[in-house]
């Protein structure tokens, strides 16, 4: 099926926009960089131009989701077996914070991250024991391959299950950068702050996983560009061109 950005990728799926903050060198872990301008940090920075939007559906990895999880502990055994369907806690919220946990390694205490009620994107391999965690927990789950989380398939359950059209990804680099690489990102929403970075390792906007492509991964078509206070540039752009794979 034909990639079309109108249609966020496939039938049902969210328009995808990418929206992250990151230094001139395209480095993304605002927290090295101290204060801004004004006396921003970075983070503040991602949230008042991510609020702009007014999606209120936002997606990440299983490493930056780890942030906003509970510290471990020890699962109680679920009482019987639990049908491996998806479910929804809460059927009436419109807000969602919807992250990757493939081997249900993760652990919540509630629902909800600052009032964004929580969806997992799963797989077959997670336990009885962690379904009945998070049934207990009041998190939803969506079952999205049998042991690595089909990520094409997890936007159009993210459409189809939760009435999500359009979809704020917030990853990490490694994630973007396997989003991008399906043909999964509509648009890229770059907010630029007056700081070189140059740490070596540190995680950029999109880093491809895999092995390095002789071809860039996509080419981008300018829609907005705006001037923030403290010479800050947020740029917007349409993902179109060919991307590295769109195989699956």
């Amino acid at each position: 099926m034909a990639w079309s950005p109108r249609l966020g990728g496939y039938p049902m799926s969210p328009y995808v926009i990418c929206h992250m903050v990151t230094s001139i060198d395209g480095r993304i872990l605002g927290e090295r960089w101290g204060k801004l301008h004004g006396g921003v940090t970075g983070g503040k920075l991602f949230e008042t131009t991510a609020k702009r939007f007014g999606i209120p559906a936002w997606l990440i990895g299983t490493t930056t989701l780890r942030e906003f999880a509970s510290k471990d502990f020890a699962l109680k055994p679920a009482v019987g077996e639990i049908e491996r369907t998806d479910y929804v806690a809460d059927t009436k919220t419109k807000r969602f914070g919807i992250g990757v946990d493939a081997k249900g390694v993760l652990r919540f205490k509630k629902g909800e991250i600052g009032g964004d009620h929580v969806v997992l994107l799963i797989t077959e391999v997670v336990s009885n024991d962690y379904l009945a965690h998070l049934r207990a927990a009041g998190v939803s789950y969506l079952f999205c391959g049998g042991d690595r989380v089909d990520l094409r398939l997890a936007l159009r359950k993210i459409g189809a299950k939760l009435g999500v059209r359009k979809l704020l990804l917030e990853g990490g680099g490694t994630f973007n950068g396997a989003m991008l690489q399906l043909g999964l990102v509509d648009e890229v929403s770059q907010v630029i702050v007056p700081v070189i970075d140059g740490g070596k390792g540190v995680p950029g906007l999109f880093d491809i996983p895999g092995p390095l492509a002789k071809k860039a991964a996509a080419t981008l078509q300018p829609i907005k560009h705006e001037r923030l206070r403290g010479g800050i540039y947020w740029h917007r752009y349409r993902v179109v061109g060919k991307r590295s794979s769109q195989k699956g």
